[in-house]
Formats: C-alpha cells, structure tokens, sequence
C-alpha cells in the first residue's frame, strides 16, 4: 500500500469525528513517521516504522476529505502555505520541512441554518 494510501484511510476514520489538526512528524534518525489528530476529545497518535512524505501525507489527507466533504479548490496563501475549500470545509496547509513537521488546521463551516452549539 502507497503512503498515501495509508494516511487517507487513517483519516477517513477519523473524518466524522471532525479532527481540527492532523499532523505528520518525521523522525528522521529512525526513519518513522508519527502522525496525530487532534480535536474536540479527540487526541490520537500513530506511528509508522517508514517515513510518509509531505505530499503523500497532504494528498491522503485531502483524498479522505474530499471523499467526506466533497470538491475542494485550492486557495494559494503564501510560498508555504495553501488551502482546500468547499462550502463545508476548509484544509490549512502548513508544511514546515526543515522540522520535519506538516500541520494541516482543519476549520468546519456553518450554514446559515445551523447553530452553534
């Protein structure tokens, strides 16, 4: 199984918990990979014994999104960093390579219908 492949079905179970970060750690002395996804008591941590790349982590990510949400667009925001929309969510992508580390906020849409709870 590709990479990213793993990282859209690690998502896709967590989709309807709507996580608000996903993140991917690399650990670059052990060739692993972590990543995490946190949200309203929500708080899980996987590790993988092989490193995910940045681009299979973001494409897994988005796939698993865009399965649950429907088409995203992508939004360029600045050299690093872009988003995914829809009218339901929105995906920050914000990669920071020389830690190792790429953060993904994931911020979900209220329709005028719908109250906050």
């Amino acid at each position: 199984m590709e990479a990213k492949d793993v990282v859209k079905e690690l998502v896709s179970k967590y989709v309807k918990a709507k996580p608000n970060r996903i993140s991917l750690r690399l650990d670059w002395d052990d060739n692993r990979s972590v990543i995490s996804i946190y949200g309203e008591n929500l708080k899980e941590r996987i590790e993988y014994s092989q490193t995910i790349d940045f681009t299979s982590f973001a494409h897994g990510v988005i796939e698993a999104f865009r399965e649950a949400y429907g088409e995203l667009k992508v939004v360029p925001i600045s050299f690093r960093e872009e988003v995914y929309e829809n009218k339901n969510v929105a995906l920050d992508l914000y990669p920071t390579g020389s830690v190792g580390v790429f953060d993904i906020y994931i911020e979900y849409k209220q329709h005028e219908n719908e109250t906050k709870k």
